[in-house]
C-alpha cells in the first residue's frame, strides 16, 4: 500500500480563520490536516468526525491526537495513493487540493436562451 516514489512533505501549510490547515504527502496516503493554531481548538474522542465549513464546502475530518505532535484532524485525499509516478506530482495535486478547500467555488454563467431560426437566419440577436 506504499508508494515508493513517495516520501513524507509538508506540501502546502495555511493559517485560516485561527488555526493551520496543512497538505501532507506520504508514501501511504495525501491529506489534509487540521492543527491548533490561535484560535481555542475543539478537543474530541479519538477518531471523532469534525465537520469543518472551508469557502468551497462543508468537509469531515478525523480528530487524533499523537503524544510527540499532539492534537489534529485529518481529511483523506488520497489512499492509498499509488496513482502519483512521482513526489512532484503528489506534492503539486496536495497543493492545489489546499488552494481548491480555501476558494469559493466559482458560479457557472446563467445560460442564455437558445435563438430561434428566424433570428439567427436574419441576423437579429436573441431578445
Amino acid at each position: 500500500i506504499c508508494n515508493p516514489r513517495l516520501s513524507v512533505r509538508l506540501a502546502g501549510l495555511v493559517e485560516w480563520g485561527g488555526v493551520r490547515v496543512a497538505a501532507l504527502v506520504m508514501p501511504w496516503a495525501i491529506n489534509l490536516l487540521i492543527l491548533p493554531g490561535d484560535a481555542p481548538w475543539q478537543e474530541a474522542e479519538s477518531l471523532a468526525k469534525i465537520r469543518w465549513r472551508f469557502p468551497s464546502g462543508d468537509y469531515d475530518f478525523v480528530y487524533g491526537s499523537d503524544v510527540g505532535f499532539g492534537p489534529y484532524q485529518v481529511c483523506s485525499l488520497f489512499s492509498p495513493a499509488l496513482e502519483f509516478d512521482s513526489m512532484e506530482v503528489a506534492c503539486d495535486t496536495a497543493a492545489a487540493a489546499l488552494t481548491a478547500l480555501l476558494r469559493a467555488p466559482v458560479e457557472p454563467p446563467a445560460p442564455q436562451a437558445a435563438a430561434g431560426r428566424r433570428r439567427w437566419l436574419f441576423g437579429r440577436s436573441p431578445a
